[in-house]
């Protein structure tokens, strides 16, 4: 089976041509038939690197992002390129595990739909992660366990893997960070057959991340509500 990670960049200059350079080259290393998809919001040089990479490369697409700007429609916009079996969305900063990449593609290799990564589990690893930050998340995800009744204790986190057809079939509309959310428990509602891993997550070591837990706290609550 075909993957596409799907990466979306904000202006991540620093981050841009070693996320595309490490993710090519690893994927490549373990003899995976993938695509990477680069979709670019960004007003800085990152759209001048991802098209160099783009040239000289294989298996990799840049496309520009839909204005205005969002993390979901970022990710819509891959969704529609990709050309995979396999569904990944990566962040661009290199704070997802390509180790974690190999454990869902092979469980979706195994008969899984979906394949959710979480940070707030068993062998988890995080690094450089604010003790706030990381407390508001667990406890909001906490909260989403419950309303659900699901056994993933990560549901706001976007790194999660797919099959093409539940993406088809939901054909998710969010345009912020809870796209990941809407997906994941669309697909649970609709009884996708889904597991939880635990899964590394690592800080950004440049610039500013662009999210802000307690602007999205609402978001998470309106798509929360509108999907229950």
């Amino acid at each position: 089976m075909k993957t596409s990670l799907i990466i979306p960049f904000k202006n991540e200059v620093e981050y841009a041509e070693t996320t595309m350079t490490t993710a090519y080259g690893y994927l490549s290393e373990r003899e995976i038939e993938f695509e990477l998809v680069a979709v670019d919001d960004s007003s800085d040089g990152t759209w001048d690197i991802l098209k160099s990479f783009e040239s000289l490369h294989q298996n990799v697409v840049a496309v520009r992002g839909d204005d205005p700007p969002g993390y979901g429609k970022a990710l819509q916009k891959g969704f529609s390129v990709a050309t995979g079996d396999i569904i990944i969305p990566f962040n661009g900063d290199l704070s997802d595990s390509l180790d974690d990449v190999i454990s869902y593609i092979h469980l979706i290799e195994d008969g899984y739909e979906m394949v959710f990564g979480s940070r707030f589990m068993a062998g988890a690893k995080v690094t450089d992660s604010t003790a706030v930050k990381g407390f508001l998340s667990q406890l909001g995800n906490a909260f989403f366990q419950i309303l659900f009744r699901t056994n993933c204790s990560d549901i706001t986190n976007s790194f999660k893997a797919y099959r093409r057809m539940v993406l088809e079939e939901i054909n998710p509309t969010a345009n912020g960070y809870n796209i990941g959310m809407e997906i994941a428990l669309k697909g649970i509602l609709k009884k996708y057959k889904y597991t939880t891993i635990p899964v590394a997550w690592s800080g950004r070591k440049y610039g500013r991340s662009k999210m802000s837990i307690i602007k999205s706290i609402p978001m998470y609550l309106s798509t929360a509500l509108r999907i229950r």
